[in-house]
């Protein structure tokens, strides 16, 4: 039994204890408030009722209902009402009152059928939901790291053609990122100092590229060394201003990069030029951003994320709460 199995049936366990907990409440409720004591035939029969009533629930609960999840619904339908007239028989022997029990008998065992399915169809609901959300973040995941790939063969198929002597320095720097990226890949969360280091072999990468077409300002401030977040967060709002910023060498790509780590939060920030070629194009529709998004909504709901477009500079403010 895994531990999220284990405590389902805690939780299931108790609320059976208090909801028999309630009716055994409610049968000898009459007793307290009244000034005279009952005879004892009020407790004898109540204590009968309660035990006819625990027979009903549970010999639908575990016998009876699977007949009716398996649609065999004639069968269950028989089997229940002959359950419980036998269980309302044996209990009239000592009440004497048959019909009574009976009827009762059957509006408990509907109205408990009613919760049990209420109660199955709602954890249903929640583990399907928890189910879809991983399979989708699985598939975000797995997404942004092609998205990156292909971005950087991109890089390198284009050096090859207009200057191949930094070729062999920037297939070098890309066997770096992808062992970190290998090695992240299945983690649901890293060290922000590893992805900090990440960051910094990639912006290497691309002044390797750039040479003197690009001026890169990278500032971080990491005062908690043992901060985690998610692999590749932040790296898709980097690749961006680069991809749509500048780089198109008529013009110099300027970018400013800041992250501070405490113990509260993680604060990224971007800024990067725009030249008159990619002006006109939104950044924050790109696929990497979109996905990166999406990862933000999903494992951290309450960050804070600002983008910002003018014509000639694009910036992303993140802040991130641990």
């Amino acid at each position: 039994m895994t531990i999220a199995n284990t405590t389902i049936f805690q939780r299931g366990l108790l609320l059976h204890l208090l909801f028999w907990f309630s009716v055994l409440a409610l049968l000898i409720y009459p007793s307290l408030i009244v000034d005279q004591p009952l005879p004892v035939d009020y407790y004898r029969n109540s204590l009968i009722l309660f035990i006819s009533l625990c027979l009903s629930v549970y010999t639908n609960r575990y016998l009876l209902l699977p007949l009716y999840k398996r649609k065999k619904y004639i069968l269950y339908f028989i089997l229940i009402l002959i359950s419980i007239a036998i269980i309302s028989y044996t209990e009239s022997i000592f009440c004497n009152n048959f019909i009574n029990s009976f009827i009762f008998n059957l509006l408990f065992v509907i109205i408990t059928s009613f919760l049990h399915f209420y109660r199955n169809t709602y954890l249903e609901n929640i583990r399907l939901k928890e189910l879809h959300d991983s399979i989708e973040l699985k598939l975000l995941k797995e997404h942004l790291n092609p998205h990156f790939f292909f971005n950087t063969l991109n890089i390198l198929y284009n050096a090859s053609m207009t200057n191949a002597t930094i070729l062999p320095n920037l297939i070098v720097s890309l066997g770096t990122m992808m062992r970190y990226i290998f090695t992240s890949i299945e983690k649901e969360k890293v060290l922000a100092t590893d992805e900090l280091n990440f960051i910094e072999d990639y912006l290497n990468f691309e002044k390797i590229r750039f040479s003197d077409h690009i001026k890169i300002s990278f500032f971080k401030n990491v005062q908690i060394q043992d901060q985690t977040l998610p692999p590749m967060l932040l790296i898709p709002f980097i690749e961006n201003a680069f991809k749509h910023g500048g780089a198109n060498y008529n013009e110099k790509l300027e970018i400013d990069i800041t992250i501070m780590v405490n113990q509260a939060f993680l604060c990224f920030e971007i800024k990067n030029t725009k030249n008159n070629t990619n002006s006109k194009i939104l950044q924050s529709t790109g696929i990497g951003i979109a996905n990166t998004k999406k990862r933000l909504e999903k494992l951290i709901p309450n960050h804070q994320l600002i983008i910002d477009s003018t014509s000639e500079l694009f910036s992303v403010y993140l802040k991130i709460p641990f």
